[in-house]
């Protein structure tokens, strides 16, 4: 796998544990410094003090899904130009339409290609 320095934090907000190692392993190597969120409530927390280049953000996720998520992490003034890309298990039409309505940069399903994802975060970050 090649090598860049992207020099980008981003942040992951899924709720398994085992998702956002996966991404992360991925994407790491271009040189990206990853932080993560297991609820949009912890992204959201997080988010008041730091602003990642990029936000990678599941839909079903316990408390608040991925779209309630999207729309606070919006509507805070200072994080609203950053991208977000939805990596969901969704294969439903009507979520990917909603994620495009909602303003979303990207919109991929799991399971994942690599190189899809890689593409998308080197589009993005």
């Amino acid at each position: 796998m090649e090598v860049n320095n992207l020099n980008s934090d981003i942040l992951i907000i899924d709720d398994s544990s085992i998702n956002i190692r996966v991404v992360s392993n991925i994407i790491q190597p271009l040189g990206c410094k990853i932080f993560a969120a297991k609820s949009g409530l912890q992204a959201l927390n997080l988010l008041i003090s730091f602003k990642p280049a990029l936000i990678i953000l599941d839909i079903q996720m316990p408390e608040m899904d991925g779209f309630e998520c999207y729309k606070r992490i919006k509507s805070i003034a200072a994080r609203t130009d950053i991208p977000v890309i939805f990596l969901s298990g969704s294969h439903d039409e009507a979520d990917q339409i909603q994620a495009a309505d909602l303003g979303a940069s990207a919109y991929l399903t799991k399971p994942f290609c690599a190189d899809e994802l890689i593409d998308t975060v080197k589009r993005f970050a």
